[in-house]
């Protein structure tokens, strides 16, 4: 079906026939239920189009009924820069969606045969997957991870208008090694502690309850991300450890640019990525013989989306929910401070082609979300805001993961 309508959709028909034929290598059709929804923020990476049903698309008060084979849908659902539109699927329908980046190279590069997009294609077997994953997870049929017993205990406790700080201390003490990170962290000059504090009690007063549950769900998230009989266990340690020096980063950044509260930072940064889990929870299940290069393009695409799902389950604030989502997909000048400050530390970050083959390469130089917190990169594309706090993201790094 998408082979007969791909040199009628728009904005398709500027390329050649051997650009087409390359872009269908990386088409993909989905056909989903009624009540299926589709977000413009999730689907950045995609141009999607109605093939066959009925749809309804939203942006703001607005919303027209779509309908397969109209002139409409000849057009993709979402703009490239779109980050407020819905859609709802009103009957059963067949979606075709296709890689705007490939699309866009292939623009850029017109009949060239060297085109090379290997780095982002999906294999028949990777686009199963996400397919498969990303309608269970809008189904409510994928299996999205615990909070650790500590966090959870925390978080119950604190639905109580009369909870107690003696009562949140002996939740946490009884996560020994939780309760003495967290009176650690609280002590560090990353949180702007000015005197040290000896016992737990004394650091959650200091913290209050709302920072200490919010620190507490970071120190306990290593044992979420690491599952050793995992096949994937490998990946799934630098992904922690590259979590940790953004979340590190992060609190640094809030700290210095006084935009976001830093224990709020420091959770965003380390769960930016906390989407990745059940998806390679999934691969694992179903494909375990699959390498953690074809695992990292899955998540490319998917993280995102699945991110804030756990997000949501674990009822965490909007703003983290909102860094979550957006903080690796293109720029919203009108996001959150919280989301502007994770992406400027996943950009800051250290990155390392062999440990993680898919680390974000956008220059510092090219974020405006740098400028609209008041920092400055130097000649080198480098912040010095983290190069004069180094020995801070480095004592924090030690201490959260």
């Amino acid at each position: 079906m998408i082979e007969e309508r791909l040199t009628q959709l728009r904005p398709l028909t500027e390329l050649s026939a051997r650009a087409r034929e390359k872009l269908l290598q990386h088409a993909r059709t989905l056909t989903v239920d009624p009540g299926f929804k589709l977000h413009a923020r999730d689907e950045f990476r995609s141009m999607i189009f109605l093939l066959e049903g009925r749809l309804i698309l939203a942006s703001g008060r607005n919303s027209v009924m779509l309908r397969g084979g109209s002139s409409e849908s000849l057009s993709p659902l979402f703009e490239a820069n779109d980050y407020h539109s819905h859609a709802i699927v009103a009957s059963r329908s067949t979606l075709a969606m296709l890689d705007r980046r490939v699309y866009e190279t292939l623009v850029d590069d017109g009949d060239q045969e060297s085109v090379e997009v290997s780095e982002i294609e999906l294999s028949d077997l990777e686009g199963e997957l996400f397919s498969r994953i990303y309608t269970h997870a809008y189904s409510g049929e994928l299996a999205l991870p615990q909070l650790p017993e500590v966090a959870l205990h925390l978080q119950q406790a604190l639905k109580k208008p009369d909870v107690s700080i003696g009562e949140a201390t002996r939740i946490i003490e009884e996560d020994p090694s939780v309760a003495g990170r967290l009176l650690s962290v609280a002590n560090s000059p990353a949180m702007g502690s000015r005197r040290e504090v000896a016992r737990l009690q004394d650091a959650v007063a200091r913290l209050g309850l709302e920072r200490t549950r919010q620190l507490v769900m970071a120190l306990a998230m290593h044992q979420v991300f690491i599952h050793r009989d995992s096949p994937y266990h490998d990946l799934l340690e630098r992904l922690w450890r590259r979590s940790a020096r953004i979340a590190a980063i992060s609190c640094v950044l809030a700290d210095q640019s006084e935009a976001a509260d830093p224990q709020t930072a420091l959770l965003a940064g380390l769960l930016h990525r906390v989407g990745a889990l059940p998806v390679i929870a999934e691969v694992a299940r179903a494909h375990p013989d699959r390498s953690s290069e074809e695992v990292e393009r899955v998540l490319f695409r998917l993280e995102g989306l699945i991110g804030e799902l756990v997000a949501q389950q674990w009822d965490l604030a909007s703003d983290i929910i909102s860094a979550i989502r957006d903080s690796g997909g293109p720029e919203n000048p009108e996001a959150h401070a919280l989301t502007d400050i994770v992406r400027i530390a996943r950009a800051a970050c250290p990155r390392d082609a062999e440990d993680d083959p898919l680390a974000d390469r956008i220059p510092l130089t090219d974020l405006h979300a740098v400028q609209r917190l008041g920092f400055v990169v130097d000649e080198d594309g480098n912040l010095p805001a983290i190069d004069t706090a180094r020995q801070e993201v480095d004592t924090l790094i030690r201490e959260i993961a």
